[in-house]
C-alpha cells in the first residue's frame, strides 16, 4: 500500500513522516526523489532547457539557482515539472512494486495539483493554518518566498475533496505524535 502524505507549505508533513520513520516505516519525499533525478536521468533535458549556467564548478545542477528560476516564472516551472514528473511517477511505480505487501509512504506537497493522487492508495492530507504555516516555511525560505511558494498551491478546500486521512497540525508536537499513532492504526487496519 502506497499513502501519499499531502499539504501546504509549512503545514508539518516533513514533521508527520519522521514520526512515521521513528515507528519503522519507509517514508519517501518526492521533492527528495526530484532532486536526485536533476543529477541524473533529467539532467541533459534540464540544461537542454534552461542553460548551462545552471551547473556548478563540479558540473551539478544548481537547485537553488534552478528553484530561484522556475518559482519566479511559473511557464518555467512548468517546463520542469513536464520533465521531472513523468520521471518522478515512475519511481513511483517501482516504490508500490517493491512494497506492494507493506506500507510505503510518500511526501508529495504537490499531490493534488498535479493529479498524482489518484495514484495512491490513500491520501493523507497535513493542515495548518496560514499563519502558522508561513511562520514555518518563512523560517525555512525567508517570508517572501514562503509567500511565493504558498502562492503554487491549491487551496485546503481544493485538497481536502481528495483527502482519506486528515492531519489536524494547529497544537503541540505532542498532538501531532498521538495523531500519527491514531493515523498508523487505521491505515494498519486496511
Amino acid at each position: 500500500m502506497i499513502v501519499g502524505i499531502t499539504g501546504n507549505i509549512g503545514s508539518g508533513k516533513s514533521t508527520l513522516s519522521k514520526f512515521l520513520t521513528l515507528k519503522g516505516f519507509p517514508v519517501y519525499n518526492a521533492d527528495e526523489i526530484g532532486k536526485e533525478l536533476l543529477q541524473t536521468e533529467a539532467k541533459g533535458e534540464v540544461i537542454r532547457v534552461f542553460g548551462e549556467e545552471l551547473l556548478t564548478g563540479s558540473g551539478l545542477i544548481d537547485i537553488k539557482k534552478l528553484a530561484s528560476i522556475v518559482f519566479s516564472e511559473p511557464p518555467l516551472l512548468s517546463k520542469l515539472t513536464e520533465i521531472l514528473h513523468p520521471l518522478i511517477l515512475e519511481r513511483l511505480k517501482r516504490l508500490k512494486l517493491e512494497y506492494s505487501g507493506s506500507v510505503v509512504f510518500v511526501e508529495a506537497a504537490v499531490a493534488v495539483e498535479y493529479g498524482w493522487h489518484t495514484f495512491f492508495d490513500a491520501l493523507i492530507v497535513v493542515f495548518a493554518y496560514r499563519g502558522q504555516r508561513l511562520l514555518r516555511a518563512a523560517k525555512k525560505f525567508g517570508l517572501r518566498e514562503a509567500l511565493r511558494r504558498d502562492s503554487l498551491q491549491l487551496p485546503y478546500s481544493e485538497k481536502l475533496k481528495y483527502a482519506d486521512y486528515l492531519i489536524c497540525n494547529t497544537e503541540t508536537l505532542l498532538h501531532l505524535k498521538e495523531q500519527s499513532d491514531f493515523l498508523l492504526e487505521e491505515i494498519l487496519k486496511c
